[in-house]
């Protein structure tokens, strides 16, 4: 299952499949400018090496070292959890899955690729499908813990 040609006929906004809200990317509304997160890389399923972005309009700051307006970390390298701080300035903070194919490029948005988040409180949990043309969603799942 492709869901690009999906998502560019919805003009790129959530759409409904088998009965689940999927995206492109997950916007999150922070209450502070200042928050920190937590999170847990779960599971990975896929012939290729799977990650997250995380971007802002400000900075984040992980092992004493901050990154400007985007991160990326990958199931692979990155520690099973780990805690962070991001510093927004327009208190939002924006999530998406990629994967790294043979080619060695980062890739997202395409495909198959797309995410289903389940909310409970302050965790969100991430159901992520990469570019493989298949609808499992178990490619990338990871949690994320909003902690203020």
């Amino acid at each position: 299952m492709g869901f690009e040609e999906l998502f560019m006929a919805s003009k790129g906004q959530p759409i409904t499949y088998n009965g689940k809200e999927i995206k492109m990317i997950d916007k999150i509304n922070l209450i502070f400018g200042q928050v920190k997160i937590k999170i847990f890389f779960l599971a990975t399923d896929s012939i290729w090496k799977q990650g997250l972005i995380l971007k802002t309009k400000g900075h984040f700051e992980v092992n004493n070292k901050t990154a400007e307006n985007k991160v990326v970390f990958w199931e692979d390298t990155a520690p099973a959890e780990f805690e962070l701080s991001v510093n927004s300035k327009d208190k939002t903070l924006i999530i998406y899955n990629v994967w790294e194919t043979e080619d060695g490029m980062l890739h997202y948005w395409h495909n198959g690729g797309a995410l289903h988040v389940e909310v409970e409180d302050d965790i969100r949990t991430y159901y992520c499908n990469d570019g493989y043309p298949d609808d499992d969603f178990d490619d990338l799942i990871f949690k994320i813990e909003i902690k203020s």
